[in-house]
């Protein structure tokens, strides 16, 4: 039976007597990818003096290759495990992945309370097998974009999903319009539901101030595309007629093709009114938001959207897309404004509306940080909350000593 049928938002801090988690991510940074997020990554650190983590972090290579794990940090592994692309017999090789996983952990006698996989499209497939044969409970994150992706393709598997989701113990949507998709989807669960934001590096909060009417965005150049930053630019161009010297700066590193057509995109569009500035230094991203008049990323598909917190508790307003991202959070303010990213002219609208009440709207802003509608994003709020979840799951399932 599960614990209660309530969404949890945060929850005091709870010890947990060095619970055993085992995790099981494709999104974790490791030796073999150094370059993924690091949202998991900070939640592990947030919660390591509670919680003993066991990280696999998995990465599909070429399936003509043999399974090969890597140790590494505190005797976690790096595992790259064959499969074929665009999801072809995707439960036959994570299940193959899983039992893997099951021998390693038996031959090194290593403990498991809880399972947690960190997407339930994929890493959730593997992550059920591992915990049914370790005999643990199972809990999930969900990303959004990913799992929507997966789900609506491999409608073959639904049925599959639709247990994983319905059984675990816990899930973790990163934001209220995940789970609203996944109910549509899989069908609403009657076990409990912790919407989890991801923890940034810094969270310091920072009062929003009168700036000139500049607006920033932030991604990785590669992605330029999923970003529409070509959208962007263009609402920019659009907005230019009413407001003649707002500008939008550029933040981000990325490889060359991503610079340069972004940089192409800037010279045919908007180049009095847009510039690339390249890569900043994580220390500098708070200062930067702090000193926009609102931070803009309308992208066509995203989880959640660090980035967008940063701005929110650096004291920049944000626009960002409906139906994807933080959508969700915080519905009706006009702080964080969602737009249709199709929608060219209602971005620009939202652009010089910005601008004309940059006042306004930031003291609205500035209202959410005093009164604590923005705490839930803060580092010690999503630790609070994921110690809280985690205690009611042990709790629940009187967790005892060995890995199955």
């Amino acid at each position: 039976m599960h614990p209660s049928n309530e969404t949890r938002d945060a929850g005091a801090t709870t010890q947990a007597g060095g619970a055993r988690i085992l995790h099981i991510s494709a999104d974790f940074p490791d030796p073999l990818q150094p370059g993924k997020t690091k949202a998991i990554a900070n939640l592990i650190d947030l919660t390591s003096d509670v919680f003993d983590h066991h990280v696999y972090s998995i990465n599909r290579v070429d399936h003509r290759l043999d399974l090969a794990a890597l140790p590494f940090g505190p005797d976690w592994r790096a595992v790259a495990y064959p499969g074929p692309p665009r999801g072809l017999f995707l439960k036959t090789y994570l299940d193959r992945l899983a039992a893997w996983i099951v021998r390693d952990v038996r031959e090194r006698g290593l403990s498991v309370d809880v399972v947690h996989a960190h997407k339930l499209s994929t890493d959730g497939l593997a992550g059920a097998a591992v915990a049914k044969a370790l005999g643990r409970p199972l809990v999930i994150s969900s990303q959004g974009i990913s799992d929507v992706k997966i789900l609506t393709v491999r409608r073959d598997l639904r049925r599959v999903w639709r247990d994983i989701w319905r059984g675990a113990a816990m899930v973790f949507p990163f934001a209220p319009w995940t789970k609203t998709a996944l109910d549509h989807m899989l069908g609403s669960r009657e076990g409990p539901v912790t919407i989890l934001p991801c923890p940034n590096d810094r969270d310091g909060i920072i009062s929003p101030r009168r700036t000139a009417p500049v607006f920033k965005t932030c991604f990785h150049l590669s992605q330029y595309r999923r970003k529409n930053v070509a959208g962007l630019i263009q609402a920019v161009a659009t907005a230019a007629r009413d407001v003649p010297d707002i500008r939008l700066d550029i933040l981000g590193g990325g490889d060359p093709a991503g610079f340069a057509a972004v940089r192409g995109l800037i010279a045919r569009r908007a180049p009095d009114h847009c510039r690339l500035i390249g890569p900043v230094p994580r220390e500098r991203i708070q200062d930067e938001m702090n000193a926009a008049c609102g931070f803009a990323m309308v992208p066509f598909r995203e989880s959640f959207g660090m980035v967008y917190t940063e701005a929110l508790l650096s004291g920049a307003p944000v626009i960002h897309a409906a139906g994807n991202g933080i959508a969700g959070y915080f519905e009706g303010s006009e702080a964080v404004v969602a737009v249709d990213p199709d929608d060219t002219n209602a971005l620009a609208a939202a652009l010089v509306d910005g601008v004309r009440r940059q006042d306004e709207i930031k003291a609205t802003l500035r209202d959410m940080q005093e009164s604590g509608a923005l705490t839930r994003l803060t580092r010690a709020a999503i630790r609070d909350a994921y110690c809280s979840a985690m205690q009611s799951v042990l709790g629940a399932h009187d967790p005892v000593a060995g890995g199955g």
